[in-house]
């Protein structure tokens, strides 16, 4: 659960007067997958929270998407996850603090293969590592693409980079984990093992991506104003997902992904101004 509030400056040692505030779902992918849902896509979301207040809110939150919560294990008496975040007034761009809380972590036998049935992409975003990689595995089997957010360098994400098709790197990730500061080296470095997508994200500057072959570059999608970039990166990773799942080629699916994490940025919050699929596809056709 995000609580994240507009300010007219990022106070440190201060204080300022909120200029906006809301209470909203979040987490990679999970709102990744309300993207997803949003542009049409059959979701299912498996995750750990706890059976507080916060947890109820989030489950409520996916079912009003219509994203289906079977695979949500809830443990009694435990907290569930949040995160805090300051959004600059002037510039969009935010700082953030959050908590695991304390509910049980998913394991590798809470991933079944009836949940994979009528897959196309299993969607990971480096927490939750152990059930994360006997969920690729298992995905692997059944022929399933494994998508990963690679955000941060975790322990376990060496296994779970191996188990991944598609690859999306944020710049900081690319730059920690391949040692370079080239974007397009980066890029190149994140593509091996049986990949067949590598890509890196970076902001303002748009993304890039890499098939093994060919180099595709995606500018930014330009709106009146940004208002909140939280969530940016996840929205782009659950609308290039539905993309490659509707036979998009690489670079078509870049630019689906970028214009619908532009729009994302036009108000506050990781979900309130995700698109539907038909204003996506019209901006692209403009």
């Amino acid at each position: 659960m995000d609580y994240l509030c507009i300010v007219p400056r990022i106070p440190l040692d201060d204080k300022v007067e909120i200029v906006e505030s809301l209470v909203q779902g979040g987490g990679p992918a999970a709102t990744a997958v309300v993207a997803a849902a949003r542009l049409g896509a059959a979701t299912v979301f498996c995750g750990a929270i706890g059976d507080d207040g916060r947890g109820l809110q989030i489950v409520k939150a996916f079912q009003t998407e219509g994203v289906d919560v079977t695979g949500m294990k809830i443990s009694k008496g435990a907290e569930s996850p949040a995160a805090y975040s300051w959004v600059d007034n002037t510039s969009g761009k935010r700082s953030i603090v959050w908590t695991h809380g304390s509910a049980v972590p998913l394991a590798g036998a809470d991933i079944t293969a009836e949940q994979l049935q009528d897959v196309d992409v299993l969607h990971l975003d480096g927490h939750q590592t152990q059930a994360a990689i006997a969920a690729a595995k298992l995905a692997r089997s059944c022929g399933v693409l494994v998508s990963i957010d690679a955000g941060t360098v975790v322990p376990g994400i060496d296994e779970l980079l191996e188990l991944s098709d598609i690859v999306i790197a944020s710049k900081k990730f690319a730059e920690a984990y391949t040692g370079t500061s080239c974007v397009s080296d980066g890029v190149r470095k994140l593509f091996f093992g049986q990949r067949k997508f590598a890509g890196v994200t970076v902001g303002k500057n748009g993304s890039i991506g890499f098939d093994g072959e060919n180099y595709f570059e995606c500018p930014s999608y330009q709106v009146e104003k940004i208002v909140d970039t939280t969530g940016a990166g996840d929205v782009y990773h659950g609308a290039f997902a539905v993309a490659v799942a509707r036979g998009m080629s690489w670079d078509v699916s870049m630019r689906f992904a970028t214009i619908a994490a532009a729009l994302k940025c036009t108000e506050l919050g990781g979900r309130t101004a995700i698109p539907d699929f038909e204003t996506v596809e019209r901006l692209m056709n403009c």
